[in-house]
């Protein structure tokens, strides 16, 4: 009898510890590494629904910086959410402030966090090394999350020993304003670990989308792809091989027109045509067509036989003379 209850026992003891297991993880304490635009972005809107914030950075410059954006974007949220109530909307931007800390060690900032939110450069080496990193420091139930628009989501989980606690959770810019969050799983990404990110998207007041670890996941694979289509409207048609020669480049201006249509009419076209709020170059000349092409070159780089990720000559030639959209001044348009 003792025998069958110790068994008994046990077995009531081993479901419990697998329903525990089991259980999705409650996201309290958030660290986001990377206090750029985005980064600072899921801090803001981490903490304005009530999550402890840590915002980690290299220099205590960059987070002065990074500190001041969330102030200023809290301000304009707070100024339209708050339009009838002023006070509340200062309150408002002062308890959300509070809940956010900053540090320049990322190793002390992960110790007893819940959730990693990695929001640095585009590079996959630099990602992998602050993973590994992260991973020895961490505590046991820490979920990793990176930001990245173009890397693989499993090429980063790789770098850690909790494949399982691996996800993409990839933000849209500007953050506080974009309600999309895509979550990406990997084959490897366990089903606790996936539910709970999506919880916590839905409590940042956000509505999450599921994919798999797929370049470009949905946005980009579909984005990505159109906008590189508009961009060899110019290179195709009646193409002459005026402006060649040795030591003479090619002139984008010339592209345009003897293309299959003008920049000016494709953009109108799908403004008009589509509904779409901006046309193709003039969302390439705001995203930044170095972005653009570092996407496209990494899809090209994991599937050169894939029509829709080959180089583009215009965009190549345009990145190489340093015109990168808005943000230089000049891409496919000029701006003063």
């Amino acid at each position: 009898m003792a025998f069958v209850t110790r068994q008994f026992v046990r077995s009531v003891s081993s479901s419990a510890t697998a329903a525990a297991s089991a259980k999705k993880i409650v996201v309290k304490h958030v660290t986001v590494i990377g206090g750029g635009l985005m980064g600072a972005g899921i801090a803001q809107v981490a903490a304005a629904s009530g999550h402890t914030v840590v915002l980690v950075d290299q220099t205590e410059d960059i987070l002065e910086k990074s500190k001041k954006g969330i102030e200023d974007s809290l301000k304009k949220v707070a100024k339209k959410k708050f339009a009838e109530n002023p006070k509340a909307g200062e309150e408002f931007v002062v308890k959300t402030l509070s809940s956010i800390s900053t540090s320049t060690d990322p190793a002390s900032a992960v110790h007893s966090t819940d959730l990693v939110v990695e929001a640095i450069v585009e590079n996959l080496k630099v990602k992998n090394a602050l993973f590994q990193r992260l991973d020895k420091f961490a505590a046991e139930h820490t979920v990793f999350a990176s930001n990245t628009s173009s890397l693989q989501i499993t090429s980063l989980a790789n770098a850690t020993t909790r494949q399982d606690r691996f996800a993409g959770l990839h933000f849209f810019n500007p953050v506080p304003m974009m309600k999309l969050v895509e979550v990406i799983k990997t084959p490897m990404t366990s089903q606790k670990t996936f539910e709970s990110l999506v919880d916590f998207t839905k409590a940042l007041g956000k509505h999450p989308v599921s994919c798999k670890d797929t370049p470009g996941f949905i946005v980009n694979r579909l984005l990505v792809p159109y906008l590189i289509e508009a961009v060899r409207l110019l290179e195709r048609g009646r193409w002459e091989p005026v402006g060649w020669g040795p030591g003479i480049s090619c002139s984008v201006t010339a592209l345009s027109s003897v293309g299959d249509a003008s920049k000016e009419d494709v953009d109108t076209a799908m403004k008009l045509g589509a509904g779409y709020p901006m046309g193709p170059f003039e969302l390439l000349d705001y995203v930044g067509l170095d972005t653009t092409k570092f996407i496209l070159d990494g899809w090209h780089e994991m599937d050169s036989s894939n029509p829709l990720f080959q180089p583009s000559l215009a965009l190549n030639k345009l990145v190489e003379e340093r015109k990168l959209g808005r943000k230089s001044g000049e891409g496919f348009y000029k701006y003063k």
